[in-house]
């Protein structure tokens, strides 16, 4: 028992005695020159170690490390790009009979990261590592001219253990960070950094949390977090579980009050259960929202998959369709690194009430190809956008007002001023997209569509509406358009046939306009050069088809007319009789020629069993007056709409003036035409006037003088 102590006992003087000799003989100081030549020669730089390098045996070997800076070279703003406060490093001695390496913790203090770029582009960064390849490049071109035979190495009978390693922890204790870029002209500062890894061991669980806080620019921003790590031994492989990140970002104009990430666990191959949440506001929005998704990622890294992503979203700002919106998203997704394509495999979204579906795919390119599939059972963007409405109403009989008189009296007689800014189309020449959307029913403008089915495409600078299908008023549209960004004016073509559309319901809901009734075909052929609206008016040219039946023009009662205007000729008033003031037809058809900022008609015809009507004319799209004439003839009794029989005006053409303009059109018997038109009523009324003249004056109505001075006034009237 004696002899073992004794030996104990001098295995711990030799213990002691070794430190002392350590201690005495060897300063870890002297390195310090070895150290700065060995890192000049690796990377160009000087390492100044202004501190002190000193021993530490408790409660394993290891050193502390004083004040370190690695320098910048010259024409940066501060003199290091690394500056470190203290280190403190220790090795478990014993272990490494076993071969392995023990180390204790890893302690860094007050480190401090400047990095800057200069306006010239050059970076402090640059040359790091270059100084050595210029070094060990030498040496791989002078080799032996012969080479000596190696010595056989008896292989060992046992195989060799692999090293395994061990880390009992790692803190970064006060840390800062600068990134400068002059050139760019922003600062990026990291004012604090503190990061620790609690015990380390490949194969074996351990924790690691940071927290930092910093400024870019006017923004400030905090993060921190932590997580479950797990490196397999190989360092090959490694897993995450139970990570949670949380944020916060500030500026004079934005407020991300809250961010917060959580990831369940995470392993390469494996799916991941992520879940987040945002509160905060950027400029007139204020955001709340939150959701989950599933995430793997492939071995390779070259796919990541998200299934089930959802957003529950509430937002609240004056840029939005409305003050408060709520949005939600569901899901599936995935990006294929290698192929540069993002698909969007299925999407559900909700804006408030509006709901829709499909799909689409984004593939990476100089111009992105955008494909997309779009599906909504309805739409009302009108209740959407929260426009109001004018109250669709028949037209009254009982007034008999004319369609203008329905429009607010708060509207100028003077057409208003026509835009003559260009749209902004250069974005056509950065897209590559297709897709198609179809809705059950739409409402917008206070149209009514249903069945909506659009095909449209986007590339090299042409926007191509190859389809717009839709029914519409017991009726349906087809259209197909064309605009093409490339030239100094953007050009356009526009085709469309609308089929058995009940017209006076679509121009109540649309333009708040009942002048006009009746089942409606029409086909439109247009091309011109120029978006803006004035350019529309100005260079649009092509031919619209009107073909009507059976419907009636409202605010105008001709037949009416008719009989006052016999009426008038016989020197009587026409009898009232209340009635609706319109004109009743069997078919209305016109070709209306668009050019040079007009458009006019010359085979206006309207077909009535009472009436025939046929008018030539224009309209000035620019001032919007109207300049018209309409000749309307009867070719049947006039009793058909509520008046008073009179036969003899059968075959009788009446001219009618349209004047005014689109907001307030104006209808006016053309009495100087009407006469002019139908000598027979001259002789009819030169009777009258001998006969009013014989009565009112006698024998005196025969003199000469008088007789012609009624010729001429006749004359007058009919030339």
């Amino acid at each position: 028992m004696k002899k073992l102590l004794y030996i104990l006992l001098a295995i711990v003087l030799i213990v002691v005695v070794g430190i002392g000799a350590l201690l005495a003989l060897v300063d870890p100081n002297q390195f310090k020159p070895l150290l700065s030549e060995q890192v000049k020669k690796a990377t160009g730089r000087d390492l100044v170690i202004a501190g002190d390098i000193s021993w530490r045996f408790f409660p394993s070997i290891g050193f502390n490390l004083g004040e370190t800076e690695f320098r910048n070279p010259d024409g940066f703003a501060e003199p290091n790009l690394v500056k470190l406060g203290s280190a403190e490093l220790s090795v478990s001695v014993m272990p490494l009979f076993s071969q392995h390496l023990d180390i204790g913790n890893v302690s860094l203090y007050d480190a401090r990261v400047f990095i800057q770029t200069r306006a010239d582009g050059v970076s402090n960064l640059d040359g790091l590592g270059e100084q050595q390849a210029e070094v060990s490049e030498p040496a791989t071109l002078s080799a032996p001219a012969e080479a000596e035979p190696e010595a056989a190495v008896p292989e060992s009978k046992e195989t060799s253990q692999p090293w395994s390693i061990s880390l009992v922890g790692m803190e970064l204790v006060n840390a800062s960070a600068i990134i400068r870029d002059d050139k760019a002209g922003t600062i990026t500062e990291v004012s604090r950094l503190n990061f620790s890894l609690a015990h380390f061991s490949p194969g074996e669980w351990t924790n690691a949390n940071f927290d930092v806080i910093g400024n870019n620019g006017e923004l400030s921003f905090t993060a921190k977090g932590e997580t479950g790590l797990l490196i397999q031994p190989g360092f090959k492989d490694g897993e995450l579980k139970a990570l949670t990140l949380s944020a916060t970002a500030k500026d004079s104009v934005n407020d991300i009050e809250v961010f917060e990430l959580g990831v369940d666990k995470f392993k390469v191959g494996e799916w991941s259960t992520i879940s987040y949440n945002t509160k905060g506001q950027v400029p007139d929005l204020v955001f709340d929202a939150n959701g989950q998704t599933r995430l793997k990622l492939s071995k390779d890294f070259n796919v990541a998959e998200l299934e089930q992503l959802t957003l529950a979203a509430k937002l609240k700002g004056n840029t939005l369709p409305r003050p408060e919106m709520t949005v939600k998203l569901d899901a599936d997704a995935n990006y294929d690194v290698a192929k540069g394509l993002a698909t969007l495999s299925r999407f559900e979204t909700a804006i408030d009430e509006i709901a829709m579906k499909g799909k689409g795919s984004f593939q990476s390119a100089d111009i992105p190809a955008i494909r997309f599939a779009v599906n909504s059972d309805n739409i009302d963007l009108d209740a959407f956008l929260g426009l109001k409405q004018e109250p669709s109403s028949k037209p009254s009989a009982e007034d008999g007002k004319q369609a203008s008189s329905s429009q607010s009296g708060s509207q100028s007689d003077e057409a208003a001023p026509v835009s003559d800014i260009e749209p902004d189309l250069s974005v056509l020449k950065t897209l590559d997209l297709a897709g198609t959307v179809n809705i059950g029913k739409l409402k917008a403008a206070n149209a009514r569509v249903s069945n909506v089915q659009l095909d449209v495409n986007v590339k090299k600078g042409v926007l191509k509406l190859n389809r717009f299908d839709a029914n519409l008023y017991g009726g349906s549209v087809n259209a197909q358009a064309t605009i093409d960004a490339n030239g100094k004016l953007p050009k356009y073509q526009v085709t469309k046939q609308i089929k058995g559309v009940q017209i006076q319901p679509m121009l109540i809901d649309i333009a708040q306009n009942d002048t006009l009734a009746g089942t409606g075909n029409i086909d439109v052929t247009l091309s011109g050069a120029g978006l803006a609206e004035k350019r529309i008016r100005q260079n649009t040219s092509g031919t619209i088809d009107i073909n009507f039946a059976d419907g009636a023009i409202y605010g105008v009662n001709i037949p009416q007319m008719i009989r006052e205007a016999k009426a008038t000729l016989k020197g009587r008033k026409a009898e009232y009789v209340k009635e609706d003031k319109k004109t009743d037809f069997s078919a209305l058809t016109a070709t209306v020629k668009l050019g040079k900022g007009e458009a006019s008609t010359n085979n206006l015809h309207l077909a009535s069993p009472l009436l025939r009507i046929d008018g030539k004319g224009n309209t000035n799209l620019m001032s919007e007056a109207i300049d018209f004439t309409i000749n309307t003839s009867v070719v049947a009794t006039s009793k058909g709409q509520g008046g008073k029989e009179i036969d003899e005006v059968a075959d009788l053409t009446v001219p009618i003036d349209v004047k005014g303009d689109w907001k307030q059109p104006t209808f006016s018997l053309n009495l100087k035409k009407l006469l002019k038109q139908n000598n027979e009523l001259e002789e009819k009324a030169k009777k009258e006037v001998d006969r009013g003249l014989e009565k009112l004056l006698g024998d005196k109505a025969k003199d000469d003088k008088i007789k012609n001075a009624a010729d001429k006034l006749l004359k007058g009237l009919f030339n």
